[in-house]
């Protein structure tokens, strides 16, 4: 997509071309729900993105076709209607429809019901994909408009187009503010959404330069209905720090570290070696993972919006952003410390928030012990817990997908994500010896997607032995062939 620049005069009103509305874009600015219609519609005519009729009227009430609604985004969002097809006889709409399907707002162009009325349902999906992120953002944009739900009309379009060429991703966004939110998390808002490059964790650090050796410890993240307002997760601040963070060598802004630790409600066994600690939003606290555009459309109901403070409901909501290298200290009623990890991809699996935490390797929590979690970072307000004696998982059965992918079932559904970067081998009758480790976020009920690690492929007609890597589960006798 192309930078987009606001033209410095409106255009007259011209004549209808081909039968449907003509239509490309604004500058960034403060977005608003209720901007005039008239104002809309004056700055689409002046990007020669929208043309009025003969009778020199606009009908910003008519309803629009598919063809329509499609040609406007087409051009309001810069797809570009290149094409090196010459197709016999086509349509006024065929070449905007070819670049949806380029863009991938369509599947293919077959099927596509030119002159069927626009709705709003499908405004905000083909929206949503020219912008490369969620469709929920659309939808809030559309409610706060007061169109979401119906069909759409021209002037329903013209002000969802306005706000939306906002949101047009740019390598030349440059930050307008930076707060920090708690210990661990920075949030920043830029002038446009930055592009996917930008937002990789290895670009992303090399953009943010925070003073005091300060990193990001993931990627930042777009939240879900906001227009460039990214959650950037770092390493734990230090306390009464003023951090100055130039982007891309070219903008200075300073931050006050905040002192501000996520307050979490109960710390729980769950293995016996691993524990969680745990919050839910009615503390007023909630994990990122429910409020970012790139997780929005997974997350179903559990995904929320907060408003521009940072509420959802009217309540202050505490953020929790990525976990990813976080640590904690666990130290038993003996005065023995350890140093704890999290287990990736564990802090939000079922619409509340429960991290889990892993001892080093070796390492296992001893019934009738007393432990208590402490961190500089978070707080729990019931931090001990008093061991127990856990059984293991039990690995029932272990089935082939391909050469290099497995099924795991167990004999029970864990309920939670206690697959987490657990491995088995595979001892093979060919006498060779596999690994094969859990994907992450694939459990079904008792069922786990494993891979082999290191490149390894099961043999052909090899049978192998199953066993877990570790104490974390038992299998008895369990078998797999490869044929």
């Amino acid at each position: 997509m192309k930078k987009i620049q606001q033209k410095a005069a409106i255009a007259a009103l011209t004549v209808l071309i081909g039968g449907g509305a003509l239509l490309p874009v604004q500058s960034a600015k403060a977005a608003s729900f209720d901007q005039p219609l008239e104002e809309a519609i004056q700055q689409l005519v002046s990007q020669k993105v929208l043309q009025g009729y003969e009778d020199g009227t606009m009908r910003a009430e008519k309803k629009i076709t598919n063809a329509e609604l499609i040609k406007m985004i087409v051009l309001a969002l810069d797809l570009g209607t290149a094409s090196d097809s010459k197709p016999a006889n086509p349509k006024w709409y065929t070449p905007y429809v070819d670049a949806a399907v380029a863009a991938g707002l369509l599947e293919s162009a077959q099927g596509f019901q030119p002159n069927q009325p626009a709705s709003s349902a499908d405004a905000a999906q083909y929206v949503a994909k020219a912008l490369q992120r969620d469709a929920k953002s659309v939808q809030y944009w559309m409610s706060g408009m007061k169109i979401d739900g119906k069909q759409l009309n021209r002037g329903d379009a013209a002000k969802l187009l306005v706000l939306s060429e906002q949101a047009i991703r740019s390598s030349n966004a440059e930050i307008v503010s930076i707060k920090a939110l708690n210990k661990i998390t920075f949030e920043v808002t830029f002038t446009a959404p930055l592009t996917i490059a930008d937002e990789t964790t290895d670009q992303a650090n090399a953009n943010f330069a925070f003073s005091d050796g300060i990193k990001l410890v993931n990627q930042p993240r777009l939240k879900t209905g906001a227009i460039a307002t990214y959650i950037i997760p770092v390493q734990t601040m230090k306390p009464g720090t003023t951090y100055s963070l130039n982007y891309k060598g070219k903008q200075d802004f300073t931050a006050l570290a905040s002192d501000e630790r996520i307050q979490l409600q109960n710390a729980r066994q769950v293995t016996s070696d691993t524990f969680e600690v745990e919050s839910f939003r009615t503390d007023g606290v909630i994990d990122y993972g429910y409020l970012i555009s790139a997780y929005a459309g997974g997350r179903g109901a559990d995904a929320v919006v907060l408003d521009d403070n940072n509420k959802l409901n009217g309540q202050q909501m505490q953020i929790i952003s990525s976990l990813a290298t976080r640590q904690a200290v666990l130290t038993s009623e003996t005065g023995e410390q350890m140093t704890v990890n999290y287990v990736g991809f564990t802090q939000s699996t079922d619409g509340k928030q429960e991290p889990k935490f892993r001892l080093p390797a070796g390492k296992t929590l001893q019934p009738g012990v007393k432990y208590t979690v402490t961190s500089d970072w978070f707080a729990v307000k019931n931090s001990t817990f008093t061991a127990q004696s856990i059984a293991p998982l039990e690995i029932g059965a272990v089935d082939k997908v391909n050469d290099t992918t497995l099924n795991v079932t167990l004999t029970a559904d864990p309920g939670d994500e206690l697959f987490a970067y657990r491995s088995i081998a595979l001892k093979g009758s060919d006498g060779t010896t596999l690994t094969a480790q859990y994907k992450v976020q694939t459990r079904k009920g008792a069922v786990g997607v494993f891979e082999l690690q290191n490149n390894g492929k099961l043999g052909a007609g090899v049978q192998y032995e199953v066993a877990p890597v570790g104490s974390w589960a038992t299998a008895n006798n369990v078998k797999l062939s490869s044929n």
